[in-house]
């Protein structure tokens, strides 16, 4: 993949985190900066959710939290305190909210990109071990008052028809 469909992707998932953040819990994220990952593997802890994408442009994001940031995320939507089912509908909803708004860039910036999401996955835990396969990944941290938000996005081009 070029340089710079990758950043333009990388800035798509940055901007709509921090977009969605800020709409769900009217608090601001920081971003921290963009490093390219230098290990296929990836450790989480919190609450976690996965999402691929395919089209001319293929791979995955995964957004990490602690606990209690997804637990304020809720809060903020239910003003309930929430179970841990809820936390992983939480975080799921959120992570589809943040592919939804960062692919509809990507397709509108790439004009027949035909880049379309896969459903949500949730965990929960501590020292969770995700792998890249055959993917370029970047790590982006994000700052908040109640704690800090990872995002790792993975990145492989495939051929347009």
């Amino acid at each position: 993949m070029d340089r710079e469909a990758a950043k333009q992707i990388l800035q798509s998932f940055a901007k709509a985190v921090c977009s969605v953040f800020h709409d769900l819990t009217e608090q601001e994220l920081a971003p921290q900066g963009v490093e390219k990952a230098e290990s296929l593997i990836l450790k989480a802890s919190g609450a976690v959710v996965i999402l691929g994408f395919n089209g001319a442009f293929s791979g995955r994001v995964l957004i990490s939290m602690p606990k209690e940031m997804a637990s304020f995320i809720h809060e903020s939507l239910m003003d309930e305190k929430p179970n841990d089912e809820d936390l992983l509908l939480t975080i799921g909803e959120f992570g589809n909210m943040v592919s939804g708004n960062a692919i509809t860039v990507v397709n509108n910036i790439f004009k027949g990109a035909n880049v379309r999401l896969s459903p949500p996955s949730s965990f929960m835990g501590d020292d969770l071990t995700f792998f890249n396969f055959k993917m370029s990944a970047f790590n982006m941290v994000f700052k908040a008052q109640n704690g800090t938000l990872r995002m790792n996005v993975a990145l492989r081009e495939e051929k347009r028809e």
